[in-house]
């Protein structure tokens, strides 16, 4: 019975595809981090800094300031290094991660073109209350979360990016025995017809979770080497990719273990979508196309078809049902779902998964 989920496994580990897929990807992590690091700036006090030097001085910087965010905070940021804006002959940040915290998030900076610090101001009247009385209303922690923000934003791309890469070794798993007529030899034995089916879907699960459990510990290294702990404790409320409304965990470290945790849901729910798919295809090719083409078609309906409301009434749960998909759930937190919601999302995932690993099995067992 093991013999059968190793050979299995050995077949996905063995296409060079999928490794070469998977090195590109991490190549890409790497060097953009890198440029990232390269490129930072930060000015303090009148002079520059660049590289990592200048991201240990604005987490040195800010370690001075974190803490409650309060008005009084906030003022004494602006008192001290101004608003942040960019230089109009380089293009590089004049100020540091502080100034442009506040300077993001209290003015009307993304108002205008950024170049000209006279055409900043703080908000006033409604345009505070509606897009800053919030991070002072809510008990804000206020940190270092420059490096954090980046890392959400990339995980997800790169999750996203793996799942295609994924598909390239789960799809040929039941419809390359199809394709060279090794199904029915296979399914001759009552264990081949049985346990044997469930070894194969074993393995792909393994090889799925093991794979994403890879891409994860490499991008948490790489980031922890880079910016550290700092920031972990902030609250989650800083990261651009968290909204005020719908579920979010409190801290940076809840909210980066939360869309982990999405991840590998989208790996396990991805796999199952796979093995039904490939059981249904008779050529592995076939299946990789209509794995590529269901994986992303989600994405169509949100953008194309949802806001046509061809299914009336229908379309919002339909909607609820695509965005509970592998592309979209480890960006769900982008919705402001609530909580509820959002485990609705996840058993919807479980759901399809399951169903999709039992439809692989009856489809080839009785192929």
């Amino acid at each position: 019975m093991w013999t059968m989920w190793k050979e299995e496994l050995c077949k996905m580990i063995s296409r060079k595809i999928v490794w070469l897929g998977i090195f590109l990807l991490l190549a890409f992590v790497t060097v953009r981090l890198y440029e990232e690091r390269y490129h930072y700036t930060t000015i303090i006090d009148g002079r520059i800094y660049q590289g990592q030097e200048a991201i240990v001085k604005d987490k040195a910087l800010t370690k001075d300031y974190c803490g409650a965010l309060t008005l009084e905070k906030v003022n004494k940021i602006y008192k001290n290094y101004g608003f942040f804006y960019y230089n109009e002959e380089s293009s590089k940040p004049a100020g540091n991660y502080c100034s442009r915290f506040v300077t993001e998030n209290f003015t009307n900076f993304r108002q205008t073109d950024g170049y000209d610090p006279n055409q900043i101001h703080f908000y006033k009247g409604k345009e505070w209350e509606y897009n800053a009385q919030y991070l002072l209303d809510n008990e804000v922690r206020f940190d270092y979360v420059y490096g954090w923000n980046d890392f959400a934003e990339m995980y997800v791309a790169a999750i996203l990016a793996l799942f295609v890469i994924l598909l390239l070794g789960l799809s040929p798993v039941f419809a390359e025995e199809y394709q060279l007529k090794t199904a029915d030899i296979l399914l001759t034995t009552r264990r081949g017809k049985g346990s044997g089916i469930w070894m194969k879907i074993l393995a792909a699960l393994c090889f799925a979770v093991v794979l994403t459990l890879g891409v994860c510990a490499y991008m948490w290294s790489i980031y922890l080497v880079i910016y550290g702990v700092q920031g972990l404790n902030a609250s989650a409320i800083l990261l651009s990719f968290v909204t005020p409304f719908g579920f979010c965990p409190e801290s940076v470290l809840g909210f980066l273990l939360y869309i982990t945790f999405l991840g590998f849901i989208g790996a396990l729910l991805l796999t199952g979508i796979a093995m039904g798919i490939s059981a249904l295809c008779k050529s592995p090719f076939l299946a990789l196309i209509l794995s590529v083409s269901i994986y992303f078609f989600p994405v169509v309906w949100v953008k194309v078809l949802a806001p046509m409301w061809i299914f009336g009434a229908y379309a919002k749960k339909i909607s609820h049902f695509m965005t509970s998909m592998p592309v979209y759930l480890p960006m769900s937190t982008g919705f402001a779902f609530s909580t509820e919601q959002m485990a609705l999302h996840v058993c919807i995932a479980l759901a399809v998964g399951i169903g999709g690993m039992y439809l692989g099995y009856h489809r080839f067992r009785r192929c």
